[in-house]
């Protein structure tokens, strides 16, 4: 059976490839240092833009969506470690790994976009979730009561959900 292809690089995606090759072709010695050291993303060592990360996230996104959850772990894993301070690509991940029953690695990667933005609506709703969906509703009310509060008169959908979540728990489990 031929190797299956990488759902992070696609034929169009030569230039960018090549691109990162030359910019850690400069100094590799002192680029591999400054990661090592944790003084340089892979994202920076590389030489990847925001945009073009931002292209795979939405590959990785539409994998979800399409129901190839492992691919979109895949595709997720390796943001993750190109660009470890964006805490959305955690978010995606966790999300990920709630679908496949993961729900420790889970709620570990929602931990860390918290830690990125403690302020992450996103974050505390979701990390909610999978406590819900493990019965632990008291935690999973301290994230929604957290984000409720953050949301403040918010009609932004992931503000509406907090409160229907936590209206819902509330009616159902005291």
């Amino acid at each position: 059976m031929p190797p299956r292809p990488s759902p992070l690089l696609k034929a169009g995606d030569a230039p960018l490839q090549k691109r990162g090759q030359d910019k850690l072709a400069e100094d590799p010695e002192g680029a591999a240092l400054r990661w090592g050291k944790g003084e340089a993303t892979l994202q920076e060592v590389k030489g990847y833009s925001d945009e073009e990360l931002y292209h795979i996230a939405q590959h990785g996104y539409t994998l979800f969506l399409n129901g190839k959850v492992s691919d979109a772990q895949t595709v997720f894993e390796g943001l993750v470690a190109i660009d470890p301070r964006n805490e959305y690509y955690y978010r995606a991940l966790g999300v990920v790994y709630h679908r496949r029953g993961a729900v420790d690695r889970a709620i570990r990667q929602f931990d860390a976009a918290l830690q990125l933005n403690p302020g992450s609506l996103h974050a505390l709703v979701n990390r909610a979730e999978v406590h819900i969906s493990r019965r632990d509703f008291s935690v999973a009310l301290d994230d929604l009561g957290r984000a409720v509060r953050l949301a403040g008169d918010s009609e932004e959908p992931i503000a509406r959900k907090a409160r229907a979540l936590t209206s819902l728990i509330r009616k159902k489990h005291g």
